[in-house]
């Protein structure tokens, strides 16, 4: 079964754009590649793919499985759960499951032939009474959970059914985590020095080896830059990972690595070639090439221009524009099989959105 994100495809954008090159006369000397074809992509709601969500609440797309099928990070009244908006339906995935878990709380999940959800659970937990001080300076008792935090992935069939948890090293605090097929992982945090580093774990959840990553000190100096206050925690909350025809990708926001991580360890980095002063925001996971939200401003979605990347080269080779109404708070979550997906929240409602690429009609804005 091939993983989500795969890239065996070659890019719709590719050919279109060596093509064109094809089709160029050039002078010697005054030889430069063509400008990346540029394609919208408008997104339109699927009514059987819809459910009540409160507005004032927050929902994030993050991740999609192996049909595309885009999952999303909802609060919940007693934390996040996870939503899977599936063929075969809406597919919830809660901590009420993880009853091997003490005191759950979920904090990042990823899918791919499984969905894996990153847990901090506390184990010898405890009330204690808390003194705090209301804003009329009055004394306020309030009962907290008190215990030793630890970490756990949970492992759920993309039914929904739950297969238990793997208690993780108690020396590493990961922040994101992906899985291989083979039950193995990938996972991204801080170690007890709080020093963002990126481990190999076992399929019991251990730790096998720190990773070596190529240019990581330039790409860790990067994200400080673009988050000038950032301190190390941050950072390493920043970094994405993202499943890829059986390997995983790790980004970093605020820069223009992309990490490819194969399942024995060896890791290798491409640069992406954006226009000047565009920097990675995070992944579009996909089918076919590296498709990449980047910004000129972090946490500026007003800057965002979305890019297909080469994956052996780094090389920008199509431009996207997402079309949607002025009223829309649609997010893309991937692109499998010619089509995007998307999730749009509002009017009390989350909905699944899907469309397909069209070469644009007009030069797109932003820059080249």
């Amino acid at each position: 079964m091939k993983p989500a994100r795969s890239l065996l495809n070659v890019s719709l954008a590719m050919v279109v754009s060596t093509s064109a090159h094809g089709q160029q006369q050039h002078s010697p000397g005054k030889l430069s590649p063509p400008s990346a074809p540029a394609f919208e992509v408008r997104l339109s709601a699927d009514p059987n793919l819809s459910v009540t969500f409160p507005q004032a609440l927050p929902a994030i797309a993050t991740q999609c499985d192996l049909d595309g099928a885009p999952y999303v990070k909802v609060a919940a009244v007693d934390g996040w759960e996870i939503l899977g908006f599936t063929s075969k339906g809406v597919v919830t995935f809660t901590k009420s499951q993880m009853t091997d878990i003490p005191q759950p709380s979920i904090e990042n999940f990823f899918v791919g032939s499984s969905v894996n959800v990153l847990v901090t659970g506390i184990e010898n937990a405890r009330q204690e009474e808390v003194v705090y001080t209301d804003e009329e300076g009055k004394p306020l008792k309030l009962l907290q959970t008190k215990g030793e935090p630890r970490d756990y992935i949970a492992r759920f069939d993309r039914d929904g059914s739950y297969r238990g948890a793997l208690k993780l090293d108690s020396d590493f605090h990961p922040l994101q985590v992906a899985a291989f097929d083979s039950g193995t992982f990938v996972a991204a945090g801080l170690d007890d020095s709080k020093k963002p580093r990126v481990a190999l774990l076992n399929s019991s959840g251990q730790i096998v080896k720190y990773l070596e990553m190529p240019k990581d000190l330039e790409s860790v100096k990067s994200a400080e830059k673009s988050f000038s206050k950032s301190g190390s925690d941050v950072i390493a909350m920043f970094t994405q990972l993202y499943s890829a025809d059986g390997l995983v990708l790790l980004v970093r926001a605020g820069t223009t690595l992309i990490y490819e991580i194969q399942e024995s360890g060896e890791v290798r980095a491409v640069k992406a070639m954006f226009p000047g002063g565009m920097a990675i925001d995070h992944l579009v996971p996909s089918d076919r090439n590296w498709i990449v939200a980047a910004r000129s401003r972090p946490l500026d979605a007003q800057s965002e221009s979305i890019y297909e990347v080469h994956p052996e080269t780094g090389a920008v080779v199509a431009k996207y524009r997402i079309l949607k109404t002025d009223s829309s708070s649609a997010t893309v979550s991937c692109q499998s099989q010619n089509s995007f997906s998307g999730i749009d929240h509002q009017e009390g409602r989350l909905t699944v959105l899907k469309g397909s690429a069209e070469p644009a009609k007009e030069k797109l804005p932003g820059r080249e």
